[in-house]
């Protein structure tokens, strides 16, 4: 089940058959959260960090009136909490959008890891850098993007993360959202997010049905997105 995580490292750094076995020896409890259900609450203590191995669930802030802004979208592979190893606590929310299948990777493991095995500290912090970058484009994005190009490059990014764990079907790929979902990942209302879909549907760029996202021409979707895909940091070290 942490397959998933091993191809995200592998696209970035080489592992050894021995290092995969210390991860899969590692992380053997899993735990399943059912859609809807908050998994780790802003300011909750906890011991352990959560690998998403199947499921889609996000990063999200609440407000005092209920109203909720998503911060970014996990899928499998991700780990949805490894900032909590450092810190002990989220400023924010981890919520299941689909029912999720977790497994527990506990701190002291953690620990452990990267003392018998420094190389583990610089990987996990990779991770962590790259949350970070996508939080920054996340950012521009709500900033800078408007309209339909705001949907295009969310678009642009999932499907090159979906891609390295194996989770695309040529230029398609399942993204199980609703438009409230998208609305308050874009900072769109419904009614907004259905007027965007509608304009890249019409310039022939991607559709999204059946929570499935299906992309036309990537090269055109990603020029009209201005999408760069350098953030993700996608390419291979040799660290």
């Amino acid at each position: 089940m942490i397959e998933t995580l091993i191809a995200k490292i592998q696209q970035r750094s080489a592992l050894s058959e021995e290092e995969k076995e210390l991860l899969r020896s590692r992380m053997t409890e899993a735990v399943v959260y059912p859609a809807g259900s908050v998994m780790v609450t802003e300011g909750e203590r906890i011991r352990y960090s959560l690998l998403l191995a199947e499921g889609l669930a996000c990063r999200s802030k609440y407000m005092v009136d209920g109203a909720r802004q998503i911060m970014e979208f996990e899928i499998a592979g991700d780990f949805v909490d490894l900032h909590s190893y450092p810190l002990e606590r989220l400023d924010h929310s981890i919520t299941a959008i689909t029912d999720c299948r977790m497994i527990k990777f506990q701190h002291h493991d953690i620990s452990s890891l990267i003392e018998q095995h420094p190389r583990f500290a610089r990987i996990l912090w990779f991770m962590t850098m790259v949350d970070a970058s996508i939080h920054r484009e996340w950012l521009v994005s709500l900033g800078s993007r408007s309209g339909a190009h705001r949907v295009a490059h969310l678009f642009c990014e999932m499907f090159h993360r979906s891609r390295v764990v194996g989770l695309t079907d040529g230029l398609t790929y399942h993204f199980p959202v609703t438009q409230a979902d998208l609305g308050e990942a874009l900072g769109f209302t419904s009614v907004h997010v259905n007027r965007v879909l509608r304009e890249l549907r019409e310039r022939n760029l991607a559709t999204f049905q059946a929570k499935r996202v299906r992309i036309q021409n990537l090269e055109a979707l990603e020029e009209f997105a201005q999408f760069d895909p350098g953030y993700l940091y996608l390419q291979r070290n040799e660290h």
